[in-house]
């Protein structure tokens, strides 16, 4: 399965916003199990080399709903230019729905603290009815991105659209990957 991811990005000042919404051929939980599995993201994600969870607690009542704190480790790129990244999420997964991490801390490079202001990602799931087939969901992507710092006009649109387009791209691909090692064998007659 090669999932086209198409990410849209709208600028104002030194905002962004994002939104990508694709179809994938997985059950929900594949999907889920995926997008929230935080120790193989360097395994399978672009840009990303260390992630581990610092804190991880029960959010509400929710059964499996969580609160964590992760941090992640690794490089922004764009064309030839690639600074290292350190950034700290306040992450609230309601299963099988939603995960929303936050940005608390965010080092790039030689920018240090100055260079984000804000950065808050989301992801929503949505399984989608079929009649036969295999089982589909919708992953919704929306990402708002504050920045300190004004980048040149149209370079900063091409590379937040660049570096969400290949993360996204990397998430399909590793959802088609562990739907297709789960997928039952069929039985030889």
């Amino acid at each position: 399965m090669n999932e086209v991811v198409k990410v849209e990005v709208q600028r104002t000042g030194r905002r962004f916003e994002a939104e990508a919404v694709f179809d994938l051929a997985a059950e929900a939980h594949t999907v889920w199990e995926t997008v929230t599995d935080y120790g193989a993201l360097p395994r399978f994600m672009p840009g990303i080399s260390a992630c581990r969870v610092i804190e991880r607690r029960p959010l509400g009542d929710g059964e499996g709903d969580e609160h964590l704190v992760v941090e992640q480790q690794g490089e922004f790129r764009f064309l030839m230019f690639a600074q290292a990244m350190t950034v700290r999420l306040n992450i609230e997964n309601l299963r099988l729905r939603s995960t929303e991490a936050t940005a608390v801390s965010f080092e790039l490079g030689l920018f240090s603290r100055r260079a984000i202001d804000v950065f808050v990602g989301r992801y929503e799931l949505e399984a989608l009815p079929t009649r036969r087939g295999p089982p589909r969901t919708q992953l919704r992507y929306t990402a708002q991105i504050g920045l300190r710092l004004p980048p040149p006009p149209a370079i900063g649109t091409v590379a937040v659209r660049q570096n969400l387009t290949t993360q996204l791209e990397a998430v399909a691909a590793e959802i088609a990957r562990r739907s297709s090692s789960a997928a039952p064998t069929a039985r030889r007659r």
